[in-house]
């Protein structure tokens, strides 16, 4: 449980500090600029695409396969082709907040500094993987404190003291560089060149598609339930604001148990006592958040209450589903698996276009119904998933 709450206070850093930042500034500034959360919110998935590719899949392949250099080589490899993705996004940041439905003029500037701060973060967390696998725990804490409370703490104080905004952002994202300089530094090491792309992907494959997916997903279907208005879009802002956090923290349990599969070390009894502990804090969290910040944001409660309902069935399911789905990807990983897996994410996607506010979340029902079955089917008969024979 230690461990699972270690992982657990790095992701909530990542998710809950950004969350926060948007609010406050929506405070300092104005309403409009916490938007930005759901602006980004898409992009978000592809950098997790990339940390799956060059964190947690070269991780599992040099503990699993016993591979050297795999880890040094994807973390420089990362670094570049994200960070060259990273800039084009920056330099076409206009067309993407078309694309979204929303206003140019008011979200230009920290359109570009979020996804620049969503770039370093991506580095902290592959930085992260590599000290978990490594059973660095405490290092991994200490950085994502360190990182996570300057950023914040920048970026706040600066938007409060500038009188422009654009100062404010240039001097949070030069601390934040020179944050990850010193995290290179720190824990970087390169001795010799080795990829393992093929092992990597088969290791990852089923997150890579998650992600992939998902950035689709919500960048088609935000751009379609925005389009329905502001009761739509402040009720869909406010349950990712509080909730998005909650998501990232669970999948903490992935992590551990990924790093216990990877060591054949995995327990399915224990992992699934922890996992629910764990959901019973998350819980909790987001009923405070909604009681504490609905009568600021004064959401439509009718359209909230559907929203966080398909959310907590889905949290209730997803440690069921995502034990199985690790042990499939580690194991059992062949071209059948993928396939099913990837037919529960292009239903999700198809949903996206469904004509209604709701597109995005309809998907998610259906799509944890598929891949939820096809996991208990595949893992039928699994010793591993025995409860009994564990006592």
């Amino acid at each position: 449980m230690k461990r699972l709450l270690q992982i657990s206070l790095d992701t909530l850093l990542a998710s809950f500090l950004p969350i926060v930042t948007w609010m406050l500034l929506g405070f300092i500034i104005n309403q409009d600029i916490a938007n930005v959360f759901s602006l980004t919110y898409p992009l978000q998935f592809v950098y997790l695409l990339f940390v799956s590719l060059f964190g947690i899949g070269p991780n599992i392949t040099e503990k699993k396969l016993k591979e050297k250099n795999v880890v040094s080589t994807n973390l420089l490899l990362g670094t570049i082709i994200v960070g060259l993705f990273t800039l084009f996004i920056v330099f076409n940041i206009d067309n993407y907040i078309s694309l979204m439905n929303m206003d140019i003029n008011v979200y230009h500037n920290f359109g570009i500094y979020s996804v620049i701060s969503i770039y370093f973060s991506f580095l902290i967390q592959i930085f992260s993987q590599k000290l978990y696998y490594e059973n660095r725990n405490n290092s991994a804490n200490k950085m994502n404190i360190i990182y996570h409370l300057l950023s914040f703490s920048s970026i706040i104080f600066f938007s409060i003291i500038a009188k422009e905004e654009m100062y404010a952002i240039t001097i949070s994202l030069v601390i934040q560089f020179l944050m990850i300089c010193y995290v290179f530094v720190m824990y970087f090491r390169f001795s010799k060149f080795k990829v393992c792309f093929i092992s990597n992907f088969k290791f990852t494959s089923f997150e890579m598609l998650d992600n992939l997916s998902m950035f689709l997903i919500y960048g088609i279907g935000f751009g379609n339930s925005f389009a329905y208005g502001t009761k739509y879009l402040n009720a869909i802002n406010f349950e990712a604001l509080t909730t998005d956090s909650q998501w990232d923290v669970l999948t903490s349990i992935e992590t551990a148990s990924r790093i216990d599969l990877a060591k054949d070390k995995f327990n399915y009894k224990e992992s699934l006592k922890n996992a629910y502990k764990l959901l019973a804090l998350l819980f909790a969290s987001t009923f405070i958040m909604n009681i504490v910040l609905y009568w600021y944001y004064t959401p439509d409660l009718g359209v909230l209450s559907i929203l966080l309902l398909v959310q907590f069935i889905d949290m209730l399911l997803f440690p069921i589903e995502a034990y199985r789905l690790n042990y499939i990807q580690i194991n059992m990983n062949d071209k059948k698996t993928n396939l099913n897996y990837s037919i529960s994410r292009v239903i999700r996607i198809l949903c996206s276009f469904i004509p209604s506010a709701f597109c995005t979340y309809i998907g998610q029902l259906f799509s944890t119904a598929y891949s939820l079955t096809f996991s208990l089917v595949k893992c039928k008969g699994v010793k591993e998933f025995q409860l009994k024979q564990r006592d």
